[in-house]
């Protein structure tokens, strides 16, 4: 493995590419080795190192933070490596979500600057670190990217990671853009049910359209476990504002719905609606499959959702109300109306 704690601030980061957009293959086939052998302190150590790093380097030298460009995607590559290995059953998931915390806790960093007083450490995806500049949409392209290939359970360490740092609101909660991705492929495509106990390892050579809902079905109920009161207030608002715009765009199944039919894409008080109902239609799947494990993840996730919306007497309520006869007397939204 190569020296993971060999960068100097008084150098750019080792590539000297400034700004291109990517970690370095180096430190991404070295920040997976290390997360495969289960070594978190040393990564650990090399995400303090590169925020130290970064730090000094843009004090110290009178360059441009663009020069630092890559060292941003490769601390970032380095926390989502740790997100699909360490158990999503362990305390030291939430530390890596805290370490993150920390870091946006350090504020916009800023130098002395002889004529204006004052510089700040501005990106095109925001301020260092304040707005933890390409947090977002680094971790949902490598969620794109990876989760078909990912195992079952690196899959839900993954989501459960995600879903947690989502739920801290970090970088304009934009990193809920990962949950639309998902719910359209477990809630808004149409699959087979599968089975829990379906051979789901790691598989390079996995695509998309081979999945059923039961492999997916864990991590979106993580998603709406850890983060759900997060995505009742973007659907409140109608929330779209995705790093692409395929990323919003509703599964096939929702499209063509009665409820599709009323909403934008994105986050919408509609298409949540079509995913509490797809619930309830994957308790039915799963009983009569015999997963009783997978039932009660989406029964739980049923519960979550009515308890979270009802607490805040939320938007959704009043659009459900408001939507005819077709919605409101649909026996998967009954648990909506008051007195239930």
């Amino acid at each position: 493995m190569h020296d993971l704690l060999r960068d100097s601030p008084g150098l750019p980061p080792r590539d000297g590419s400034g700004g291109s957009g990517a970690c370095n293959p180096v430190d991404r086939a070295d920040f997976e080795e290390a997360a495969r052998a289960g070594d978190f302190n040393l990564l650990r150590s090399v995400t303090y190192s590169r925020t130290w790093a970064v730090t000094q380097f843009y004090c110290r030298s009178g360059n441009s933070i663009d020069n630092c460009e890559t060292h941003l995607h490769s601390l970032w590559y380095a926390y989502y490596q740790c997100a699909r290995h360490v158990s999503n059953e362990s305390f030291e998931q939430d530390r890596w979500v805290l370490d993150i915390l920390r870091t946006r806790g350090r504020g916009p960093l800023t130098r002395h600057a002889p004529a204006a007083g004052v510089d700040i450490a501005r990106t095109p995806d925001g301020t260092v670190w304040n707005d933890l500049p390409f947090l977002a949409t680094d971790m949902t392209e490598y969620w794109i990217k990876d989760y078909a290939a990912m195992g079952s359970k690196q899959r839900l360490k993954a989501a459960t990671f995600l879903a947690k740092l989502a739920s801290t609101r970090v970088a304009n909660d934009r990193l809920c853009q990962i949950a639309l991705v998902l719910f359209r492929h477990t809630f808004e495509t149409v699959r087979p049910f599968g089975s829990s106990s379906d051979p789901d390892d790691e598989d390079h050579r996995r695509t998309e359209g081979v999945f059923t809902t039961a492999s997916l079905l864990p991590s979106a109920c993580a998603w709406i476990r850890e983060s759900g009161h997060n995505i009742i207030l973007l659907s409140e608002v109608s929330w779209n504002n995705c790093s692409r715009s395929i990323i919003g765009r509703g599964g096939h199944t929702f499209v063509y719905s009665e409820l599709g039919q009323r909403a934008p894409g994105g986050f919408s008080p509609w298409r949540w609606l079509y995913w509490l109902k797809r619930l309830h239609e994957i308790v039915d799947e799963a009983l009569k499959a015999d997963e009783k494990l997978l039932a009660e993840q989406a029964a739980k996730s049923i519960d979550i959702m009515l308890s979270d919306v009802k607490e805040r007497n939320s938007r959704i309520l009043r659009v459900f109300e408001a939507a005819g006869d077709a919605v409101t007397q649909d026996k998967d939204l009954m648990g909506l109306k008051k007195g239930w």
